[in-house]
Protein backbone atom coordinates (compact mmCIF):
# COMPACT_ATOMS: atom_id res chain seq x y z
CA UNK A 1 0.00 0.00 0.00
CA UNK A 2 1.52 3.30 -1.03
CA UNK A 3 1.33 6.31 1.21
CA UNK A 4 2.08 9.98 0.87
CA UNK A 5 3.16 11.75 4.05
CA UNK A 6 1.52 9.00 6.11
CA UNK A 7 -1.80 9.09 4.22
CA UNK A 8 -3.20 6.46 1.89
CA UNK A 9 -3.17 7.57 -1.73
CA UNK A 10 -6.53 8.88 -2.80
CA UNK A 11 -7.97 9.44 -6.22
CA UNK A 12 -10.48 12.15 -7.04
CA UNK A 13 -13.56 11.50 -9.14
CA UNK A 14 -16.33 13.52 -10.76
CA UNK A 15 -19.58 11.91 -9.64
CA UNK A 16 -22.70 12.08 -11.79
CA UNK A 17 -26.13 10.44 -11.90
CA UNK A 18 -27.53 8.20 -14.61
CA UNK A 19 -30.94 6.57 -14.23
CA UNK A 20 -30.89 7.15 -10.46
CA UNK A 21 -27.45 5.60 -9.85
CA UNK A 22 -24.10 7.22 -9.01
CA UNK A 23 -21.29 6.87 -11.55
CA UNK A 24 -17.83 8.37 -11.53
CA UNK A 25 -14.82 9.01 -13.73
CA UNK A 26 -11.35 10.06 -12.57
CA UNK A 27 -11.21 13.85 -12.36
CA UNK A 28 -7.73 13.89 -13.89
CA UNK A 29 -9.25 13.23 -17.32
CA UNK A 30 -12.13 15.73 -17.05
CA UNK A 31 -11.62 18.76 -19.27
CA UNK A 32 -14.84 20.70 -18.59
CA UNK A 33 -18.52 20.33 -17.77
CA UNK A 34 -20.96 22.02 -20.14
CA UNK A 35 -24.69 22.65 -20.24
CA UNK A 36 -26.51 20.72 -22.95
CA UNK A 37 -25.89 22.42 -26.27
CA UNK A 38 -26.92 21.72 -29.87
CA UNK A 39 -25.56 18.36 -31.06
CA UNK A 40 -24.97 17.81 -34.77
CA UNK A 41 -25.92 14.29 -35.89
CA UNK A 42 -23.28 12.34 -37.80
CA UNK A 43 -24.39 9.74 -40.37
CA UNK A 44 -23.24 6.16 -39.75
CA UNK A 45 -21.88 6.94 -36.26
CA UNK A 46 -22.10 4.12 -33.69
CA UNK A 47 -25.59 3.96 -32.16
CA UNK A 48 -24.32 5.29 -28.81
CA UNK A 49 -22.88 8.47 -30.39
CA UNK A 50 -25.48 11.25 -30.49
CA UNK A 51 -23.27 13.39 -32.75
CA UNK A 52 -20.68 16.14 -32.33
CA UNK A 53 -20.50 19.53 -30.64
CA UNK A 54 -18.39 22.58 -31.36
CA UNK A 55 -16.55 23.23 -28.11
CA UNK A 56 -14.69 26.52 -28.46
CA UNK A 57 -13.63 25.65 -32.01
CA UNK A 58 -12.91 21.95 -31.40
CA UNK A 59 -15.23 19.25 -32.75
CA UNK A 60 -15.99 16.80 -29.94
CA UNK A 61 -18.01 13.55 -30.32
CA UNK A 62 -20.84 13.18 -27.80
CA UNK A 63 -21.74 9.82 -26.30
CA UNK A 64 -25.19 9.07 -24.91
CA UNK A 65 -24.04 7.25 -21.76
CA UNK A 66 -27.50 5.89 -20.98
CA UNK A 67 -27.68 4.24 -24.40
CA UNK A 68 -24.06 3.04 -24.21
CA UNK A 69 -24.63 1.37 -20.85
CA UNK A 70 -27.97 -0.15 -21.84
CA UNK A 71 -30.01 2.07 -19.53
CA UNK A 72 -33.50 3.38 -20.40
CA UNK A 73 -33.61 6.64 -22.37
CA UNK A 74 -34.09 9.79 -20.28
CA UNK A 75 -37.51 11.38 -20.51
CA UNK A 76 -36.99 14.65 -18.66
CA UNK A 77 -33.50 15.56 -17.51
CA UNK A 78 -33.56 19.25 -16.71
CA UNK A 79 -30.16 18.98 -15.00
CA UNK A 80 -28.46 17.10 -17.87
CA UNK A 81 -24.90 18.14 -18.71
CA UNK A 82 -22.11 17.12 -21.05
CA UNK A 83 -18.94 16.05 -19.26
CA UNK A 84 -16.04 16.64 -21.65
CA UNK A 85 -13.18 14.31 -20.80
CA UNK A 86 -10.06 12.81 -22.26
CA UNK A 87 -10.40 9.17 -23.35
CA UNK A 88 -6.92 8.14 -24.41
CA UNK A 89 -5.84 10.91 -26.77
CA UNK A 90 -9.33 12.10 -27.71
CA UNK A 91 -11.73 14.55 -26.09
CA UNK A 92 -15.26 13.13 -25.84
CA UNK A 93 -18.49 14.45 -24.41
CA UNK A 94 -20.63 12.28 -22.14
CA UNK A 95 -24.29 13.12 -21.63
CA UNK A 96 -25.16 12.62 -17.94
CA UNK A 97 -28.45 13.20 -16.10
CA UNK A 98 -26.88 15.51 -13.54
CA UNK A 99 -23.51 16.37 -12.03
CA UNK A 100 -23.37 15.43 -8.36
CA UNK A 101 -20.03 16.30 -6.76
CA UNK A 102 -16.29 15.61 -6.58
CA UNK A 103 -15.31 12.66 -4.41
CA UNK A 104 -11.94 11.57 -3.03
CA UNK A 105 -11.57 7.84 -2.43
CA UNK A 106 -8.62 5.88 -1.12
CA UNK A 107 -7.42 3.42 -3.75
CA UNK A 108 -8.25 0.61 -1.33
CA UNK A 109 -11.96 1.61 -1.47
CA UNK A 110 -12.19 0.71 -5.17
CA UNK A 111 -12.90 -2.96 -5.82
CA UNK A 112 -12.46 -4.52 -9.28
CA UNK A 113 -15.72 -5.40 -11.00
CA UNK A 114 -16.47 -9.10 -10.53
CA UNK A 115 -18.32 -11.77 -12.43
CA UNK A 116 -21.66 -10.91 -10.82
CA UNK A 117 -21.92 -7.73 -12.90
CA UNK A 118 -21.85 -9.54 -16.24
CA UNK A 119 -19.23 -9.54 -18.97
CA UNK A 120 -20.71 -6.85 -21.23
CA UNK A 121 -21.10 -4.28 -18.45
CA UNK A 122 -17.80 -5.18 -16.80
CA UNK A 123 -16.06 -4.13 -20.01
CA UNK A 124 -16.89 -0.50 -19.20
CA UNK A 125 -15.90 -0.53 -15.52
CA UNK A 126 -12.72 0.26 -13.68
CA UNK A 127 -14.42 -0.97 -10.53
CA UNK A 128 -16.91 -0.24 -7.79
CA UNK A 129 -16.06 2.32 -5.13
CA UNK A 130 -17.26 2.17 -1.54
CA UNK A 131 -18.02 5.43 0.25
CA UNK A 132 -20.21 6.58 3.14
CA UNK A 133 -23.31 6.99 0.95
CA UNK A 134 -23.08 3.52 -0.60
CA UNK A 135 -21.51 2.25 -3.79
CA UNK A 136 -20.40 4.14 -6.86
CA UNK A 137 -19.69 2.71 -10.31
CA UNK A 138 -16.32 3.87 -11.68
CA UNK A 139 -16.25 3.90 -15.49
CA UNK A 140 -13.28 3.22 -17.75
CA UNK A 141 -13.62 5.98 -20.37
CA UNK A 142 -11.32 4.40 -22.94
CA UNK A 143 -13.51 1.30 -22.97
CA UNK A 144 -16.76 3.32 -23.02
CA UNK A 145 -15.73 5.15 -26.20
CA UNK A 146 -14.34 2.04 -27.98
CA UNK A 147 -16.95 1.03 -30.61
CA UNK A 148 -15.50 -2.51 -30.65
CA UNK A 149 -16.72 -3.18 -27.09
Amino acid sequence: MSTVAGHMEEERFVVFRLAGEDYAIPIAGVHTVEKIMPITRVPHAPQFVDGVINLRGEVVPVINLRRRLGLPEATDCVDAHIVVALAGEQLVGLIVDEISHVLSLPQTAIQPANQVIGESNRNFLLGVGKWENGLIIVLDLERVVDPER
